[in-house]
Order: structure tokens, then sequence, then C-alpha cells
């Protein structure tokens, strides 16, 4: 296997796991306990607890990783923290605005009215397949063609609209509907901003030092330690990747919004 073919393969898995967070937890646990065994012998094997001097180093080095991967951890939540929050906000807006939408729709002449009250309820159940399309590269590619191809119907309607009337009606509807567009573009680019695959890789390989280093210091195995710091780790790396993939884990992306919103437009009269 060629080294290109290696690292695809490497980045596919990769991606597999930061698209599962407690599938990533559950392994990472095992790699970080696994680690701190070998820690532990390897300091047997080096004699480290006889020696007092091996030992105050490592104790040296142990505090010092341990302040580097609270630190890690931290910077990627905090990084992380404010990308949820406004995937959040932006489908609140995108509701908001396909809402004020289809209301001025209500004001153009037949029959583009019905027409794009019709192409915006399509519209909604298009956006929500997207929120669910997940880390299905396919679906969500669908789903956002589906919704350019209502993006191009519904201009259509408002420029053969604006052929015969140029209102303030008429262009308050071009407003809401030339955000809605905007919107569009901004929730696709936060749902694919995630956290670099190169910070995940610094997290790992730093907690499997950390915890490394951490065997080396041990005079004794306890079991509680082998399972306390692993676990711990792994569970707050679970949880900025359960933020960083808001269709997957515990932590969803709140979609009631737009969930309210097609109930509020399959309720409209002549629908």
């Amino acid at each position: 296997m060629s080294t290109l073919q290696l690292t695809g393969t490497l980045l596919a898995k990769m991606e597999y796991l930061l698209n599962h967070p407690w599938q990533l937890s559950l392994l990472l646990a095992i790699v970080l306990s696994t680690a701190i065994e070998m820690g532990y012998r390897a300091a047997l094997y080096l004699h480290i607890p006889e020696n007092p001097d091996r030992k105050e180093q490592m104790v040296a080095i142990r505090d010092g990783f341990f302040v580097l991967i609270g630190l890690l951890l931290g910077f990627t939540l905090a990084l992380e923290a404010p990308r949820y929050a406004e995937r959040r906000s932006l489908l609140v807006d995108e509701a908001v605005s396909i809402g004020t939408t289809y209301l001025r729709a209500g004001t153009l002449p037949q029959p583009y009215r019905d027409h794009s009250q019709q192409l915006l309820r399509q519209y909604v159940d298009a956006r929500i397949d997207l929120d669910d399309a997940g880390d299905d590269a396919a679906r969500f590619t669908e789903a956002s063609n589906r919704s350019k191809d209502i993006h191009d119907q519904l201009w259509g309607d408002l420029l053969a609209v604006s052929q015969t009337d140029r209102t303030a009606i008429t262009a308050a509807y071009l407003n809401s509907l030339n955000a809605t567009f905007d919107l569009h573009e901004r929730r696709v680019a936060a749902l694919e901003n995630r956290i670099p695959y190169a910070i995940w890789m610094l997290l790992i390989v730093v907690s499997v030092i950390t915890v490394f280093v951490r065997g080396l210091t041990l005079t004794r195995r306890f079991w509680l330690t082998l399972v306390l710091v692993p676990v711990t780790i792994a569970i707050v790396v679970a949880l900025i990747d359960d933020l960083d993939t808001p269709s997957r884990g515990l932590i969803r992306l709140d979609r009631r919004a737009m969930q309210r919103l097609k109930s509020d437009l399959a309720a409209q009269p002549g629908k």
C-alpha cells in the first residue's frame, strides 16, 4: 500500500471516529489505559521508583504535561463552543427569514403567490433534510442541491413579477428572499466548519504521552489510577467532539424552530 493510500485510509477512519464521538471516547479510553500501564512497566524496567533523582525529574515532566493537556482541552472547547452557538443561531435566523419570506410571498400576484409559497414549504423540508444528513455526504449534497434548485425557481418567479410590478412590496419580498439565500450558504459553511484534524491529532498524541508519563511516576499499580485519568480525558474529548458533530451524539442541534415553522406553514389556509 502506498503512502498516499495509507494516509487516505487513516483519514477515512479518523473521519468515521470523529463523526461518532462516544465510540471515539471508548477507543481513546482503552488506548490511554494501555499507555499508562506501559508507562508503569517501563518505570519498573528503568528502576525509576528506586531512583529519587529520576523520579523527581519524571514528576516534574508529568506535571508539565498535565498542564499542557489541560490547556489544549480548554482551548479546543473554547474554540468549539462558539461554533455550536453559531450553528444554533443561524438555524433560528433561517427559520425566521423563511417565515418572513413566506408571508411576503403572499403579496405577489397569482399564480406566483401560490407557487412561491409552495416552493417555500418544500424548502423547509429540504433544510430539515440537510440537518438530518449528518455525516452522510450523499444525502447532504442532495439536500443542498435541492435547496439551490428551489432558489432558482423562487428567483425565476420574482423576475417574472418584477417585469410588471416594481413597487415597494416587491422590493421587500426581494430583500427577504436574498436574506434567505444568504443564510443557506452561511448555514452550510457553519456545518462544514469543524475542528481541523491536526488539532485532534495533537490532542490524542499529547494525551497518550501525558498518561504514559503518569505511568512512569506510579510506585504501585492501582486499578483506579489506571482508569480514572484515561476515562476523564476521553470523556472531555468526546464532549468536544459531540459539540463539533451537531447531528450525532448526545448533544444535538436544537431544530425546534425549523420544525415549528414547518407546522405553521402546513397549517396555512390554501396550502
